[in-house]
């Protein structure tokens, strides 16, 4: 179990790096797409990648019947999906305009920022393993800005 979290965490990591900085390709070599073009390219991917995953997994059915019984859950899911939508206006928008490089570092400084919080709010704990981590990943972040 633990081979396959790892696995599906370093997918993750690959698929996150590789996405922003494909955007920004397909921004430089079509100037003219924008942020609405691309959130729409994005999310037809997604939207065929989660119902093939829903038939073959044979959980589409079970999905319906379920939102049908739980309208709340339905409503749940809808205001997810309108605040996901903004926020993915705002990724799209910061990286055509300033370039994955910056959104990299707000996004990566806004998970510090969850973090530190959550030591305050929740009482977690920050091993030194993990401030390492942050000092590694930040300071490739600001040898990529520096070049």
């Amino acid at each position: 179990a633990v081979t396959l979290g790892v696995l599906m965490l370093a997918l993750y990591v690959v698929s996150d790096s590789f996405t922003s900085q494909w955007q920004s390709k397909v921004y430089q070599a079509n100037p003219a797409v924008d942020q609405f073009q691309m959130m729409f390219g994005v999310n037809t991917w997604a939207i065929v990648m989660t119902l093939f995953a829903l038939v073959t997994s044979g959980e589409l059915w079970t999905t319906l019947a379920f939102l049908r019984l739980n309208p709340m859950a339905a409503l749940d899911n809808l205001t997810i999906a309108i605040t996901s939508a903004t926020g993915q206006l705002f990724i799209f928008y910061t990286i055509k305009t300033f370039g994955p490089v910056v959104f990299t570092i707000i996004m990566t400084t806004r998970q510090v920022f969850s973090i530190v919080l959550s030591t305050f709010i929740f009482g977690h704990t920050i091993t030194a393993v993990a401030m390492l981590g942050a000092a590694c990943v930040f300071g490739a972040i600001f040898n990529c800005i520096k070049r």
